[in-house]
């Protein structure tokens, strides 16, 4: 006759399996995070080889302008630092006023609207925020009426004519209209930048907008050597882009502009690393990352990671405090190797850089401000978690690459 097991050694073998299944778990999560770093290194070592390449080219690194403000102590008002998710939205603002990625105006669809994909993708986040299977997504206010308000409303120009009356602006925090982070530097700017409606770069009858024309140096004619005026320059891309790189004067012309031939030099260092929202192929190199974590807005990721992505290009000209007349901006970074941007610190003249990703916890602390000078709450200056004890656990996982 057959023994049964008894209740005792039941649980033995659950405890056995529970054992089993938490080591497998754990042994994932290592490799996962092994691959991660792995990746982070690698991209780094890539970025760090286009950087030598501009510096070998211009005598500097990408002289990147500030985007934001880089002091914790100007802000509108003191930092919670015992609040952590509160302390890090600052901090991260502080961290990227010298950002990595560069962002620019998508192209227009027919007859100068929005285009159908990103009025669709705005009907598909309205709707999901509407949807019990993605209330977890949309349980933040904000985030509800931001999916609701929609982000395409360009289409009616509403947002032009609100952006044409900014078009004197320059400084980032009156316009977001572009993004000159170091992409800008290491690719070749008019081809990747130059898609948004021409107005914003024309200097004809209807005027460019000097957030463009201001920090863009007018270039010339490589068979000639005259000034261009940026509506040629302009027409010019569409050539490029519009006959799939087909060869014809125009485009020769723009492929043998010193500043845009002089990224072929590093291009190769930047094959499939790149986040962006279409194929790029620039000088014969496909930059574009096949990996799931750099997906683009329009690549199909979880609707859990496609709101924080859209929510972190879209903008409105009230400076963000408006929900109507929102419009959303393309863009080509590079990210580490859990899926976050990369962050770049380089003080004039230019010639060193600072170049680290957050590591695995997603935050991190600007290098350039001195931890002897923070207060700590283990000198009893304060309750709970103070900066200096923030940047120590923000930066423990860090990984950082100097310039040479």
């Amino acid at each position: 006759m057959k023994r049964g097991f008894t209740l005792i050694e039941m649980m033995i073998v659950v405890a056995v399996l529970v054992t089993l299944m938490a080591m497998t778990f754990r042994l994932s999560d290592i490799g996962a995070d092994t691959e991660a770093r792995t990746t982070t290194i690698a991209r780094m070592q890539r970025l760090e080889n286009a950087l030598s390449g501009f510096h070998a080219a211009f005598g500097c690194y990408p002289p990147v302008k500030l985007h934001g403000n880089r002091s914790l102590e100007n802000q509108e008002r003191s930092i919670n630092w015992s609040n952590e998710g509160e302390a890090w939205r600052w901090v991260r603002e502080v961290c990227k006023s010298q950002p990595l990625g560069c962002r620019f105006p998508f192209p227009p669809g027919a007859n100068g609207q929005i285009s159908e994909a990103i009025k669709e993708l705005s009907d598909y986040v309205r709707e999901a925020s509407t949807m019990d299977e993605y209330k977890d997504t949309f349980r933040d206010e904000n985030t509800k009426n931001w999916a609701n308000a929609g982000f395409m409303s360009s289409a009616e120009n509403t947002v032009e004519s609100r952006l044409s009356g900014k078009k004197d602006q320059v400084l980032w925090s009156e316009m977001k209209l572009f993004q000159y982070g170091v992409m800008s530097f290491l690719l070749p700017r008019y081809l990747v930048m130059m898609g948004g409606n021409k107005n914003y770069y024309d200097d004809g009858g209807s005027g460019g907008f000097a957030q463009w024309s201001q920090n863009n140096q007018k270039p010339s004619d490589p068979f000639t050597g005259y000034p261009i005026e940026w509506g040629y320059v302009y027409d010019w891309v569409q050539s490029y882009v519009n006959n799939n790189e087909k060869m014809d004067e125009k485009v020769m012309k723009l492929r043998m502009m010193p500043s845009q031939a002089a990224c072929a030099r590093w291009l190769p260092n930047l094959e499939g690393i790149c986040k962006c929202n279409r194929d790029v192929t620039l000088f014969g190199v496909h930059i574009k990352s096949s990996h799931w974590r750099d997906a683009g807005i329009f690549d199909g990721m979880g609707i859990e990671r496609l709101v924080p992505a859209l929510m972190d290009t879209c903008f409105s000209p009230d400076n963000g405090n408006s929900y109507t007349d929102q419009y959303l901006l393309d863009e080509v970074t590079v990210q580490d190797g859990w899926g976050r941007e990369f962050y770049y610190y380089s003080r004039s003249p230019y010639q060193s850089y600072t170049l680290w990703s957050s590591g695995p916890d997603g935050r991190t602390f600007p290098p350039w401000i001195s931890r002897d000078n923070l207060q700590s709450s283990a000198r009893g200056d304060s309750a709970g978690s103070s900066e200096a004890d923030r940047a120590a656990q923000w930066t423990r996982d860090d990984i950082i690459q100097l310039s040479n």
